[in-house]
């Protein structure tokens, strides 16, 4: 992610073979981390981003202290546990907190020497060797879905047993039929029976109903930032947009959340820099640093508007009947439909955001990523909306062909019409 980052995962691994000192001081420096987002923003960048960033830290100090803590999926009903009193983490995002400090490759091959597949994806093998290494607590319970990753119900589990915590796993038919609400909402409640029996609390539905509603206040903020994104733009690295990928699922119907898409807008009706040219980037970007942060910086001409993620969650959500419109959200995410139903809502978030181009960056291991990349770059090509597809890695930092990506990237932007 930065030169500090990965000075500071050089003294860690000092550590490696000590997972209660490695804690100790990865947990004070995160700590400290948190401590100078929080008080100390930096005021050259827009308040949304700064939030934001501390939010992402936040999320993974809250996890290293240990405190009522559920490891995720992205797409995981995280409303529920918030009502709950938990604190949702996302099993991915520790896998790119690892990554940001360059130390991915200590939890890979544990998982490796622990007989998990080097075909599985590195967001997965690298948290379930950081569950393995046990440099995080045990969290209270591991929570997943089906949708978009078939890796997801055997990594969790894995995840879970290397801790001993329960596993509960969300099985979303593909599909997005509304003959499929009832068999999840009744999943639902039975997560919301292990919930009670973990924490020894009756559920707050009143709580949920109340998560729901902020929720819907986010949606509603979002949808209205959408339309400003048409002509406007907030300078981001290719890291704050996973960062606002992960915050945006883990943290919805939270007053963080809401008071982040009040941000957005702000700093979108204030915007008077705009980029001579838009790229909507699919999927998620590789999360430490390389040849994409310095292509596609703020202080440059092209930028990253949004990613694809920021809007794949957004449901009219009702908070008068929590659980139903929870499944709702589930069965009709756009990554439980076909790769068809994916390109018109792409071509779509395109079309609305004016954008210049796309960049599907496909991840190596992610079949969804790279299964689905011919028929949205026919899509684009349909529109007529440049699209370039990358390849890569987005946590093994030593699997990276930086002059590749750099070489590839430069003659798309030549496409676009823009000049070294």
């Amino acid at each position: 992610m930065s030169k500090k980052s990965i000075a500071f995962g050089r003294i860690l691994r000092k550590f490696k073979d000590d997972p209660v000192k490695f804690r100790r001081i990865l947990k004070a420096g995160m700590g400290f981390e948190n401590l100078r987002r929080k008080k100390f923003p930096n005021k050259n960048r827009p308040s949304f981003v700064n939030t934001i960033n501390y939010l992402a830290v936040s999320e993974v100090f809250r996890a290293l202290k240990g405190n009522d803590v559920a490891w995720v999926n992205l797409l995981a009903p995280s409303e529920i546990l918030l009502a709950a009193g938990l604190s949702p983490v996302s099993a991915e995002g520790i896998s790119g907190t690892m990554s940001s400090m360059h130390l991915e490759d200590i939890p890979l091959n544990l998982a490796a020497a622990n007989g998990v597949s080097n075909n599985l994806c590195t967001f997965h093998r690298a948290s379930i060797g950081t569950a393995m290494w046990r440099v995080f607590p045990r969290p209270e319970i591991v929570v997943t879905t089906t949708i978009l990753c078939d890796g997801n119900p055997g990594s969790f589990y894995k995840i879970s047993k290397s801790y001993g915590s329960p596993f509960f796993l969300i099985d979303v038919p593909r599909g997005r039929r509304r003959e499929y609400v009832p068999y999840v909402e009744k999943q639902l409640y039975e997560l919301i029976e292990l919930i009670e029996s973990i924490t020894g609390n009756k559920f707050s539905y009143e709580k949920l109903s109340e998560y729901l509603e902020r929720e819907k206040q986010t949606v509603e903020n979002l949808n209205y930032a959408r339309r400003l994104l048409a002509s406007k733009a907030v300078p981001m690295y290719l890291y704050e947009q996973m960062n606002t990928l992960y915050i945006m699922h883990t943290l919805a119907g939270s007053e963080e959340l809401l008071k982040a898409s009040k941000e957005l807008i702000a700093d979108l009706e204030d915007s008077s820099v705009t980029p001579s040219k838009r790229i909507l980037w699919l999927h998620i970007p590789p999360y430490y640093d390389n040849e994409l942060f310095e292509l596609f910086s703020p202080d440059g001409k092209v930028w990253v508007i949004t990613d694809e993620l920021w809007w794949d969650w957004l449901y009219p959500v009702k908070p008068e009947d929590p659980v139903r419109s929870l499944a709702e959200k589930l069965v009709f995410n756009i990554g439980a439909g076909t790769v068809q139903e994916r390109a018109e809502f792409l071509l779509k978030l395109a079309s609305d955001l004016r954008v210049s181009g796309a960049i599907h960056f496909s991840h190596w291991g992610c079949r969804q990523s790279s299964g689905g990349v011919g028929y949205l770059k026919d899509a684009f090509s349909m529109a007529e909306i440049p699209f370039l597809e990358l390849s890569g890695d987005c946590v093994d930092h030593n699997s990276e062909s930086a002059g590749q990506l750099k070489t590839r990237v430069n003659a798309f932007l030549e496409i676009l019409g823009v000049r070294e």
